[in-house]
């Protein structure tokens, strides 16, 4: 029974991968289980005994209905897309679904047209300027929609929502319209991906500090809000305990990290043990050639490289040394033989754009058998 082992992870046993084609993209069934276990205690340190009512998970990393029902299983509500996995995660039958995309025309009429269609789903988009909001307005009164909205703010990266000084004026706009009804606010901290703990706790208390002070002016004015939703996956814990603290029971704050369900190598080099690698990808050495050099059948086409090369492989003594569309040469030490046909698992190092590379994935169960061959990515490039 063959077993992988890759750096600070538990063995993963895999019973028959001679009925896996390869490469394959494996998702380790309880490891996903242990994951939702950790997220649930580290929600339950700050709010105890809240379940996952304070989590509103990205799906953009799983883009599966698959592991969105498997969330809904284990007492997740609140999903959190981009246009991409809509259609999935209504079909995983989830009631609450936050769109967190500035929408253009065309996917301000698709979702409108689903927003009719499925009238027992309640759809959340978000508004971080005049002219995202004139988009939906207009959408919405052709349509015959009524947009609940998320203001989305800029608090530290720089990529989408207003500033945090002009959100009131822009809700004091929507407010007058019929076609919106206010939900809350988002703050997206995607650039918090410092080094050390000490360094992400520091810079997360200075992007909630940008959401509080909205947060206190929609106070001054008695204007109620709803939910919160914050953060990714580095930042979610400090955010959670800074935001729960400072805003109290009025409002729901709820977390919004997707990479924690499967996590990935480059997470585990920043928070080490903080959740398990749970998908992970099986590869054969397709060729050897000079000494200490291997040839493994996968390229870029097969794990992303945005975040740079794979760094996690199950054979010791592997180091990255070249990448092509279908090919990853390596380098070992020459303390291990190699043959063709041999069998690597490996992390990705971004996990979630890996995942949007395959059509399909095997289910692992507890102790290594194939429990599903072939589940769809199926919000996957859509």
């Amino acid at each position: 029974m063959p077993i992988f082992t890759l750096p600070g992870q538990a063995p993963y046993v895999l019973t028959a991968p001679e009925s896996l084609a390869t490469p394959r993209l494996l998702v380790f069934r309880d490891r996903v289980e242990r994951n939702l276990q950790r997220m649930q205690a580290y929600l339950e340190e700050v709010a105890p005994a809240s379940g996952y009512r304070h989590l509103c998970p990205h799906v953009k990393t799983n883009k599966s209905s698959l592991l969105t029902g498997w969330l809904q299983q284990a007492g997740v509500g609140y999903f959190k897309t981009t246009m991409r996995e809509v259609e999935m995660t209504i079909n995983a039958g989830a009631q609450d679904i936050f769109v967190a995309y500035p929408l253009l025309e065309h996917d301000a009429r698709e979702l409108a047209h689903l927003v009719r269609k499925f009238r027992q789903i309640k759809f959340h988009v978000q508004v971080g300027s005049l002219a995202h909001a004139e988009i939906l307005q207009r959408i919405g009164r052709n349509e015959q929609v009524t947009w609940h909205f998320f203001i989305d703010l800029d608090v530290g990266m720089h990529r989408t929502g207003i500033a945090p000084e002009d959100a009131f004026s822009l809700y004091a706009h929507l407010a007058k319209q019929n076609e919106f009804i206010f939900a809350g606010l988002h703050g997206y901290d995607g650039h918090i991906h410092h080094a050390t703990a000490a360094e992400r706790r520091a810079e997360s208390q200075r992007a909630m500090e940008k959401l509080s002070a909205v947060f206190q002016h929609f106070r001054r004015e008695r204007v109620h809000i709803p939910r919160v939703i914050v953060a990714g996956t580095p930042a979610f814990r400090f955010d959670f305990e800074i935001l729960h603290k400072a805003l109290g029971d009025e409002t729901l704050v709820q977390v919004s990290p997707g990479t924690w369900i499967f996590w990935d190598s480059n997470y585990e080099r920043l928070a080490p043990g903080e959740f398990e690698i749970a998908a992970v990808i099986l590869a054969q050495v397709m060729d050897i050639g000079q000494p200490h050099r291997l040839t493994l059948n996968l390229g870029h086409k097969r794990w992303s490289v945005d975040s740079g090369p794979v760094r996690f492989f199950s054979r010791p003594g592997l180091k990255f040394v070249s990448v092509s569309e279908e090919h990853t040469v390596l380098a070992h030490e020459g303390t291990e033989t190699f043959q063709i046909g041999d069998y690597v698992l490996l992390a990705p190092h971004h996990v979630c754009p890996t995942i949007n590379l395959y059509e399909e994935f095997s289910v692992i169960g507890e102790h290594g058998e194939i429990e599903i061959a072939a589940s769809p990515v199926d919000g996957r490039n859509r």
